[in-house]
């Protein structure tokens, strides 16, 4: 079975020769390598042009201009992939090097396997393990539209998946997020499938920048908000009604998500009243 491992970067430089050596290196060889960088303003280039006539890569793309969202990458990626199982592999990130063979023998049985996950800090050193919703409670389930409620998988390079219909994937709308598209691609792709926990190995997740909502601007959460409700009101839509109830839920959550990371001050701002306009007008017509 042939692997397709996508490498979308950007301003990863400091961590790429460790992310592609763990790719590269894998005990598990019947792969391609997809690298894409989305016209990073660091010395990535520098590291990745070093890999990138290695026999492993399938494809070599530099964006000229940013595209502005990794989701985008993502699916430019998923394109281009020929294996029978998909990893996308965020270049920030690492795992040993049997990730992928201790996932292929998962996916003889399952959809989708899911790696046991450790969180590490800039410098390198392991903090605590990451939970993935999906397989708190159960090691083995049936994907169901329930799960999306929270974000089911806390870090796509932690999961291998098989390889999506093409058909499908054009008609997906993942890529139109900005800030959320990673929960929108697990619900067009994962939803109704069999997931499985792969504590055979082990996926190292860095988890700063982007992550930390603490330090996000109004503008920031606003459009936050906004792709929250999409989503949901999408899912909704997919599954004719039948999970309506848990539309409002949502909604709430998400704004008293923003409610407990600003201050005082930032919640007497104008972009702030707005921010909770837009709640209160969600919560009275859903």
């Amino acid at each position: 079975m042939k692997v397709s491992v996508i490498l979308p970067n950007y301003n990863h430089a400091d961590y790429l020769e460790e992310r592609l050596d763990s790719i590269v290196n894998q005990t598990y060889q019947n792969i391609e390598l997809i690298i894409l960088d989305d016209a990073s303003t660091d010395n990535s280039l520098e590291v990745l042009n070093r890999y990138a006539s290695h026999e492993k890569v399938s494809h070599f793309i530099i964006n000229e201009n940013n595209s502005g969202s990794p989701f985008l990458q993502w699916k430019k990626g998923l394109h281009l992939a020929t294996g029978d199982y998909i990893w996308i592999a965020e270049s920030d990130d690492s795992c040993e090097l049997d990730f992928i063979e201790t996932h292929v023998k998962h996916l003889q049985k399952f959809d989708v396997s899911v790696a046991k996950t450790l969180i590490i800090s800039k410098e390198g050193k392991t903090n605590k393990a990451l939970e993935h919703p999906i397989v708190v409670n159960d090691s083995q389930l049936t994907i169901t539209a329930e799960h999306f409620v929270n974000c089911p998988i806390s870090n796509v390079s932690t999961a291998m998946f098989k390889t999506i219909d093409k058909a499908k994937l054009e008609a997906s709308t993942f890529s139109e997020y900005n800030l959320i598209g990673d929960l929108v691609f697990y619900f067009e792709f994962f939803n109704t499938l069999n997931i499985t926990e792969n504590i055979d190995t082990t996926s190292y997740f860095r988890q700063f920048g982007l992550s930390n909502l603490t330090t996000k601007s109004m503008r920031y959460f606003h459009k936050y908000l906004v792709e929250h409700i999409r989503f949901i009101k999408y899912v909704n839509t997919i599954e004719n009604g039948t999970i309506k109830h848990l539309v409002k839920p949502y909604i709430k959550r998400r704004f008293y998500k923003i409610m407990h990371r600003k201050t005082l001050n930032e919640k007497l701002s104008l972009r702030f009243f707005i921010i909770f306009l837009k709640y209160k007008y969600e919560m009275l017509i859903n």
